[in-house]
């Protein structure tokens, strides 16, 4: 018999590089939810964003029920921060990285830029790690490597209670 986390293996890889290198999250993690069969993706679209919980599935899937939705969300709700793995090593250096590397990062460059632009680059120094325990992405993958994204709230939510990204 097939597990969950069988029917995951392919589209956790699919999502993971489909969110890093697309989507440009950053911090990715993938951890096995406790008590459940699950594995979510851990990461941040901003860093200053809390971390997002993405549920990897395939296209045709019956294994989600709302029970195991159920069960999803009481296991986010109970994660302790210590059980969340280190990030993943990036797949691609971030341009930053590459210009520091291949030394045409000017040292007056920040001297340079304006004051919009220095806010925006002291925000991405601070990196937020709570949870985004109330709402999850479902990262639908296809056999063509299409991935299409979800996004489940506990509860009843008006559209107004949903922040846009």
């Amino acid at each position: 018999m097939t597990s969950i986390r069988d029917i995951q293996l392919g589209p956790t890889n699919t999502a993971l590089k489909d969110l890093s290198l697309s989507v440009e999250w950053h911090d990715l993690r993938s951890l096995a939810l406790p008590g459940t069969e699950w594995t979510i993706i851990l990461g941040h679209k901003r860093r200053q964003d809390p971390l997002r919980a993405v549920l990897p599935l395939p296209l045709h899937t019956t294994a989600l029920t709302p029970s195991a939705l159920k069960a999803i969300f009481a296991a986010l709700a109970s994660l302790d921060a210590s059980a969340i793995p280190a990030p993943l090593p990036p797949y691609v250096p971030s341009i930053a990285e590459l210009q520091v590397k291949l030394g045409k990062k000017r040292s007056g460059e920040q001297e340079a830029m304006g004051d919009e632009e220095r806010e925006e680059s002291a925000e991405t120094s601070v990196v937020n790690e709570e949870i985004d325990r109330d709402m999850i992405y479902t990262a639908i993958s296809t056999t063509d490597s299409t991935v299409v994204y979800y996004r489940l709230s506990k509860g009843i939510k008006k559209p107004a209670d949903i922040p846009d990204e």
